[in-house]
Order: structure tokens, then C-alpha cells, then sequence
């Protein structure tokens, strides 16, 4: 008889927890206010597409390298790995020679990052600080919620953003994956002003500093390339959704995850009746549990509607690009999933530059080159555990 009470206790706790994390989701979401420096920020400047880890990371060190004044590094993920290292220890050494250094972290993102090596990170000068730790009220809520941003700014002048972490896996180093795929911009010109901003906002929300200076933000001469740089969810899901209505012709998605919720799929579903070609790009290969299961459904939905899907196989794609019509392109950190459009902090970049969407053109034709195309009978044979998987992911699509 004591057992059986003690389980009764044991389901009431559970279900009693469980409604207070429900509690705290829900509340947490109704208020807690997105860190977002501005509304999106139209600003012109140059541009470069790097779509390999080594191309990103001898550009991205060859630009800390130059910095004469200050350099503001912020990644949803550090590793503390070799590429983590060579990055810390850049950082070490430009503040020894007297840059002002900041390195911002997602605190989940990176929580690998040894308590040593930021104390050595402190002690060479350089300023360190979490993002979005979670805290009390809402603590479950800001516990899921994640700074996915990653911003590299060098002497307010020249600044990187989109895909890229910092960790061996994305150089191909990671036997599971195999060769790593990802858009990241290198920007120049005024642009890197509203990147400024958001990084400034986000330092000091994680610690109390200001960062408002004029020597942030020097003048820039203008750029050929115009941007609009959002970093509100509620900016980049109706940029989306606008894009996806007007689209005459062509939509194409790339993106490691698909889990994107009914509004986006149903202006996909609606395009694709207007006529428009709808193509989508995910990898073949999951980084993460149930992530790929959790898309079926949504893929499904595409393929019946005559959408193209295909996977990427030779490594992982972990690239988040939105083109339509060819004519205007946007490239960032946030991912086609309900956490990455509705949760998390992001930030993304819209252009209309021939050359820059010739460029993007031409990553995606050379990454469906290498990519296998998906029919909906590859989807309808599923085994027993595979189903259960497309159950959980759709239970819990909000936290993949």
C-alpha cells in the first residue's frame, strides 16, 4: 500500500511540475521583451559570401588581425577545441598589444568553454560576458530562449555575420557530419552600424555596460550593396511571409532545419498554387535528435503540393538563405524553425545585389548539385520507431 502511495506522490509532483514549467513557458513568453537594438536598419555597404569554414575563419582572423581599436565578438557557440583556441588566443594576444576586446557567449551555447580559459581570456584584458542567462521570473522560459546571433565587428568598420560558430566540426573535423556547409556575409560600410547597435544592446544587457561612443560607430563611405538588417522575430517572419506572398516565380529555402509552423508553410503551400517554383534545401544528415523527423510532416505537406525538397549528402548544410524571384536574398543566423522564428534572438541580412544574389545563385546551384532529390515515397515507408519520432518532434517542435 506505502508504494502505491508513494507513486500516486511521485505522478502528482510530475504533473504538478510540469505544470509550472507550463506556467513559466507561457507566461515568460507573454512577458519578457525581445533585446532588439532598433526596427530594421536600411544602411548600404560591401559584401562577401564565405561558405566554408576555412575561407570563414582565415577571413575572419585576417580581419582581428588588422584591428586597431576595438573588436566585438559575438557566437552563439566557442568551443574549446582547436579552431576555439585560435580564436581565444587572438583575442589574448590584440588585447595584450591594447585593442579593447569583447567576446559575448550564448551561456547554453557554450557552456564547453572552460572556466580557465575564461579566467586567462580576463586576465590577458579581454572583457567576457554571457548572453541570456537564465534567471528568475520565467527561468524556464529564458532557459530555452537562446541568443543564436553571431556578430564579428573590427574597429566599427568591418563586420561578419550568418551561419558560422566557432568549433572544429565546422571545418569538417566532426566524422559524423563530414564536410561542413554554411552562408556567412563579411560586411563593409555603414551596414556594420546596425550590427554595432545589436551587439551593444546585447553586451549590455548581459553587463550594464554602455556602449554608445562615437568611436563605435565612425563614418563610413557609402556602399554599392543596400541592406536591411532585422533582429525582431516579428520582423524576419513578416519579411518572410510578405516575400512568400509577392513571390511571382521562384522561392527557394535553405535552411538545417524545417520545422517553420503553419503560417510560413501556408504561404509556401499558397505560392506554390499561384505557380511559383517552391525548392527547398536541407541536409540528409541530423546534428541533433529528432530535429529531421519533427520536418516530415511539414515536408509531406510540400511534396503533395509539388514543391521540390532536396537533401544535401556530402556533409552537413547548415546554411539559413530566403531568395525570391531571384531578386532579393536574405542571409543570417535565423533557421526555419518554430525556435529560431518565434524564440530565439537573431539577426539577418536583406539585400538586392545582382552580384551578391549571383554570388548566393551560385552556392546554391554548386550545394543542389550535390544533393539528392526527395519524393514523397521516401517519407510514407516509415518504420514503427521512426513514426514515434515524427510524434515526439511535433509534440515538442517548439524546443528543437
Amino acid at each position: 500500500m506505502s508504494i502505491i502511495w508513494i507513486l500516486l506522490g511521485c505522478i502528482v509532483m510530475a504533473l504538478l511540475f510540469s505544470f509550472l514549467v507550463w506556467l513559466d513557458l507561457y507566461l515568460g513568453k507573454k512577458n519578457v521583451k525581445d533585446h532588439v537594438a532598433s526596427e530594421p536598419i536600411a544602411s548600404t555597404g560591401e559584401a562577401s559570401l564565405l561558405t566554408t569554414g576555412t575561407e570563414f575563419y582565415d577571413t575572419l582572423f585576417e580581419e582581428i588581425e588588422k584591428a586597431r581599436h576595438h573588436l566585438h565578438i559575438q557566437f552563439y557557440i566557442v568551443n574549446d577545441d582547436c579552431i576555439g583556441k585560435e580564436l581565444t588566443a587572438l583575442l589574448k594576444r590584440k588585447a595584450y598589444e591594447g585593442i579593447e576586446v569583447r567576446l559575448l557567449l550564448d551561456y547554453l551555447g557554450s557552456f564547453l568553454m572552460k572556466k580557465k580559459t575564461i579566467k586567462e581570456l580576463q586576465l590577458a584584458g579581454v572583457k567576457f560576458a554571457y548572453s541570456a542567462r537564465p534567471s528568475f521570473p520565467f527561468f524556464f522560459y529564458k532557459l530555452n530562449r537562446r541568443n543564436h546571433r553571431k556578430i564579428a565587428i573590427i574597429d566599427g568598420a568591418v563586420g561578419f555575420t550568418g551561419g558560422f560558430n566557432v568549433g572544429d566540426e565546422y571545418l569538417g573535423r566532426n566524422p559524423k557530419l563530414g564536410d561542413w556547409r554554411d552562408y556567412h556575409l563579411c560586411l563593409q560600410g555603414p551596414v556594420i552600424s546596425s550590427l554595432q547597435k545589436q551587439f551593444a544592446m546585447d553586451w549590455e544587457t548581459a553587463t550594464s555596460e554602455t556602449l554608445t561612443e562615437a568611436k563605435y560607430f565612425p563614418t563610413l563611405k557609402d556602399g554599392s550593396i543596400h541592406f536591411t538588417t532585422m533582429f525582431a522575430k516579428q520582423d524576419i517572419v513578416s519579411f518572410l511571409l510578405q516575400q512568400m506572398n509577392e513571390a511571382q516565380e521562384r522561392i527557394f529555402i535553405g535552411s538545417p532545419y524545417f520545422i517553420p509552423g503553419k503560417a510560413i508553410l501556408q504561404a509556401l503551400l499558397h505560392a506554390r498554387k499561384r505557380g511559383v517554383d517552391v525548392t527547398l534545401l536541407v541536409p540528409m544528415k541530423a546534428d541533433h535528435p529528432i530535429v529531421k523527423e519533427a520536418s516530415y510532416p511539414y515536408l509531406q505537406a510540400l511534396l503533395l503540393a509539388g514543391c521540390n525538397v532536396y537533401q544535401y549528402y556530402e556533409g552537413f548544410f547548415h546554411a539559413k538563405v530566403f531568395i525570391a524571384d531571384n531578386k532579393i536574398g536574405d542571409i543570417g543566423t535565423t533557421n526555419f524553425d518554430e525556435r529560431s522564428l518565434f524564440l530565439n534572438e537573431e539577426v539577418n541580412c536583406v539585400f538586392t545585389s545582382q552580384e551578391l544574389l549571383h554570388d548566393t545563385l551560385k552556392a546554391i546551384e554548386d550545394d543542389l548539385d550535390r544533393s539528392e532529390r526527395l519524393y514523397l515515397e521516401d517519407l510514407t515507408q516509415q518504420s514503427v520507431w521512426t513514426k514515434v519520432k515524427v510524434k515526439l518532434g511535433e509534440t515538442f517542435s517548439s524546443f528543437l
